[in-house]
């Protein structure tokens, strides 16, 4: 581990220690050659956590807070496109605490839960309470009023719920990047590597922060790309620099400053869980190369993002590139004619 003050810190927050072990960092020397040896690209696999994805680094910390507070049920809300819910789900079933999910569609209007050949997953997860479909129209302060009233709800019924931020992201959650970001400078110096940037994707914004908090603090002054997978920068800068000063704040820290907020807008298309065909393209050429999978709706844009970066010059020829690869793959449930009811 290396030596900081800020990692110290971060380490002593209690959290659930979901996480055992660090996750893969690899060189990915068959995709670099397929662009032109331009770059020299890493991934770091986030994919392979427990859970299957990020949110695990996030969640276990607010978990532990859900534990000393004696919650007996989880609210909490995401996409259907999103690993965040039924990640919830699992960790909930574990700690012996019931679930209350709130599932929106950012993808199309007509979005029927009941159709949705994911919500076996839920089944087999054994969900339990109310599930509702949100839209893009309605959107998270729908969803907070929502879990407002469903929280009131519980509590009137003698129940203790706890409402797990969408994503994880919140000051105690976007710590879990903090300490990835020990995680992969430990890992590169182990390696005898010096990252010229980190790439990732930019969602919630929770990742991201958690990075350039972490780099920043132990020195490094290494920029943290975020491609934008939901929205436009005028957005989306916003929301990461909302989660930069909120988690500054509750360490005790100096807010990083806006220029190293670095977003990219250029490969969200349609928006949200709206697939473009450089994704399609970005996700083919991974597979087909170094033999690794990523989801249509953020590692698939990210890494679409990364690509064009380095074809176009922006990524410095020579670069060494860091590919966080965020995991996603739980929600794409293909047996819909599975009938648990039988």
């Amino acid at each position: 581990m290396l030596e900081n003050s800020l990692f110290e810190k971060v380490r002593a927050i209690p959290k659930r220690n979901y996480i055992t072990q660090k996750t893969p960092l690899q060189k990915l020397p068959n995709l670099s050659k397929a662009l032109g040896g331009k770059a020299e690209i890493y991934i770091k696999r986030d994919d392979m956590l427990p859970f299957g994805g990020n949110k695990t680094r996030k969640l276990e910390f607010l978990f532990q807070e859900a534990v000393d507070m004696e919650a007996d049920t989880i609210i909490t809300a995401s996409t259907v496109q999103c690993n965040h819910n039924l990640m919830a789900l699992l960790m909930a079933n574990m700690e012996g605490m019931k679930t209350e999910l709130i599932l929106e569609n950012w993808a199309k209007s007509d979005y029927s839960y009941e159709l949705d050949p994911n919500k076996h997953l839920y089944e087999f997860g054994g969900v339990s309470g109310k599930v509702s479909c949100g839209d893009p129209v309605s959107g998270p302060l729908h969803t907070m009023k929502l879990a407002l009233d469903w929280k009131d709800e519980l509590e009137a019924a003698g129940k203790r719920p706890y409402i797990l931020a969408r994503g994880g992201t919140c000051p105690l959650g976007n710590c879990g990047y903090i300490l990835c970001a020990e995680e992969l400078l430990q890992q590169g110096k182990d390696m005898g590597l010096e990252f010229d940037c980190v790439v990732c994707p930019s969602g919630t914004g929770g990742t991201q922060a958690g990075l350039i908090i972490g780099l920043t603090q132990a020195g490094c002054d290494i920029p943290v790309i975020g491609i934008n997978v939901a929205q436009m920068n005028e957005k989306q800068r916003k929301s990461v620099s909302g989660a930069l000063e909120s988690t500054a704040s509750f360490l005790n820290l100096e807010v990083p400053s806006e220029e190293q907020v670095l977003c990219y807008e250029e490969y969200v298309g349609e928006g949200y869980a709206r697939p473009t065909e450089a994704l399609l393209q970005a996700i083919a050429l991974l597979a087909q190369t170094e033999g690794i999978l990523l989801d249509p709706v953020y590692s698939g844009k990210a890494m679409a993002g990364l690509i064009g970066l380095i074809r176009n010059g922006e990524i410095k020829e020579g670069s060494k590139v860091l590919f966080l690869h965020t995991g996603g793959f739980n929600p794409y449930y293909d047996y819909s004619s599975l009938n648990l009811s039988k």
